[in-house]
């Protein structure tokens, strides 16, 4: 089938079908190029019809939750994007149950307004509950293993549904099972604890630079170097290329100042990693996905 009858057959099966869409949109960095294909995911129904429709037409996929933590290719992605937006949440007792799509900040505050407390930590941090759970987020001392009680998750490759406990996610730093699998999570149980939730102060509105960013872009080495710390002493907070920065009031924020491209972000990031590397002796790791235009990772 030609691009062209393969671009016809994608928008007569899915109304909602978004051809050569621009993807900096999506992205909270606020660059890349355009997807071939993108789709909103509603319900799990069509998330499954869609990743159907990817492997029938051998096309890459990506599933995209909130986009605070991707940089996408200036080349765009040469497939399709499949964007979560199933936002159902509903609390019982000391559990909330959210799909993948919630936004973090929404869960927080209903959990506030029904009267539950244990995730007030979570002050300021952004992106959806899936992508929390595959990267184990978490602030202020609060990680999501420390909260999560069972998630549910599709097997692409069979269309298998199936609920796993905490244990099954793997959690360590930053990281998960989910990283390194072809699972998507569907929705998730958290456990909190009733009560007059307290109130937090958010220190990342007094440390943390304004602007577009995807947060921390590298993973802290340790809790006693931090990756800020080993930017900042390698004298590389305010370097600049083009209209991307290395932030100088925190070292491991990278913004676009505006008309940033994904290449001045990848060039600022293999600098911070060779001068610490060489200064240091430290091999830092990115917590940013940066996704290339044929849907591999670009390191």
């Amino acid at each position: 089938m030609s691009h062209q009858s393969l671009q016809n057959e994608f928008t007569k099966i899915f109304s909602e079908g978004l051809i050569n869409e621009p993807l900096g949109k999506y992205s909270s960095m606020k660059v890349g190029g355009q997807a071939d294909f993108f789709c909103n995911a509603k319900d799990i129904e069509a998330l499954k019809n869609l990743i159907d429709f990817a492997k029938n037409a051998s096309l890459p996929y990506f599933i995209l939750s909130g986009g605070s933590n991707v940089l996408f290719d200036d080349n765009g992605f040469r497939g399709l994007v499949i964007k979560i937006d199933f936002k159902n949440l509903e609390i019982k007792d000391e559990f909330i149950t959210a799909d993948a799509g919630v936004i973090v900040a929404l869960m927080m505050n209903m959990a506030s307004k029904s009267g539950l407390t244990g995730v007030e930590k979570w002050i300021g941090l952004p992106g959806t509950v899936g992508g929390a759970i595959r990267g184990n987020a978490g602030c202020n001392g609060l990680e999501t293993k420390d909260i999560l009680v069972k998630a549910t998750l599709l097997n692409p490759e069979t269309g298998e549904i199936h609920e796993e406990k905490n244990e099954y996610f793997g959690f360590s730093y930053r990281n998960s099972k989910i990283k390194h699998s072809n699972e998507i999570i569907l929705n998730a149980t958290f456990k909190l604890k009733k009560g007059e939730p307290q109130k937090v102060e958010n220190p990342r509105v007094f440390t943390q630079p304004k602007g577009m960013s995807a947060g921390s872009f590298f993973k802290n080495p340790s809790p006693e170097t931090p990756a800020g710390m080993l930017i900042d002493k390698a004298g590389l907070k305010g370097t600049r290329i083009g209209n991307a920065q290395i932030s100088d009031v925190h070292g491991n924020f990278i913004l676009n100042l505006g008309g940033a491209t994904a290449k001045d972000i990848k060039d600022l990031v293999a600098i911070a990693k060779s001068t610490v590397k060489e200064k240091f002796g430290i091999e830092l790791e990115e917590e940013v996905q940066i996704l290339g235009e044929t849907g591999k990772d670009i390191v």
